[in-house]
């Protein structure tokens, strides 16, 4: 298990604080598609943000990273995705078939690929009126968060892979291109949001979440940004894992609504 990079503290003050979102309107322009932290106000946009990774990918070439980890949250909506990841996926390609069209291949660690269809996995993701009972403006903060604290998830990930590393989910050997960043229970990533809205006394539901590129999370209260960076760093405890183990990983439940009830 790789170990955590050293902590980085700011100094804090005693001076007491009003409840950070006390003058915070709610933001109502919420996205009904959340995909590996990018929010997409429908299926077409969807569409359009995986069509923007394959014509930027050139054929037998791997995608970029932040490609790479929109299409593994896309494709878990593929119903067969199970099957053709088996044996775990080293990265993801393109090609052009014999029709003349293009798509992704899962090239696996064995060397041999298999292609999965896009348009395919977007048709079978639910729709807003069947997804998860979480508020929207809830996903979105969660988002957020996330977003901000991915400078310091890819620091520890450059560092970790100095070394040789496997998963200790499904023993694959991890690489820039297959490895993903877990929260180390019991403090996973929704239990240290949690915690952090306790303390800080937030109701996430009236927190102003905005959108960076029109796609990517963002909270726009700078001085709760830098409050969660802070503490997400002082706490987290992170190891390495590969993608498809992290998507294995029990996700324990937060009850969300003793934020705000």
């Amino acid at each position: 298990m790789a170990k955590r990079a050293p902590n980085m503290r700011i100094q804090r003050t005693r001076q007491r604080r009003a409840p950070l979102n006390a003058h915070v309107r709610p933001h109502y322009h919420t996205m009904p598609y959340t995909v590996a932290e990018e929010m997409f106000p429908s299926k077409g946009a969807l569409t359009e943000r995986a069509r923007l990774a394959l014509n930027r990918t050139p054929d037998r070439q791997p995608v970029n990273e932040t490609d790479t980890e929109f299409l593994i949250g896309l494709f878990q909506h593929h119903d067969e995705w199970a099957e053709k990841s088996a044996g775990g996926v080293r990265e993801i390609t393109t090609q052009t078939t014999i029709h003349g069209t293009r798509c992704f291949v899962l090239r696996k660690h064995d060397a041999t690929e298999i292609d999965i269809s896009f348009p395919h996995a977007i048709r079978l993701i639910p729709s807003v009126r069947t997804a998860d009972v979480l508020p929207q403006s809830l996903r979105d903060f969660r988002s957020a968060a996330r977003s901000a604290v991915r400078r310091q998830i890819f620091a520890f990930r450059d560092e970790a892979l100095l070394l040789p590393q496997s998963c200790p989910v499904t023993g694959e050997q991890l690489s820039r291109s297959n490895a993903a960043v877990d929260h180390e229970p019991p403090n996973t990533f929704d239990t240290l949001v949690f915690a952090f809205c306790t303390e800080h006394h937030i109701n996430p539901l009236k927190v102003q979440v905005g959108s960076e590129g029109g796609v990517l999370a963002v909270f726009e209260d700078q001085n709760l940004l830098q409050l969660w960076r802070s503490y997400h760093q002082d706490r987290a405890t992170l190891r390495l894992v590969s993608r498809l183990g992290n998507l294995r990983l029990p996700k324990p439940r937060v009850n969300w609504a003793e934020l705000w009830s």
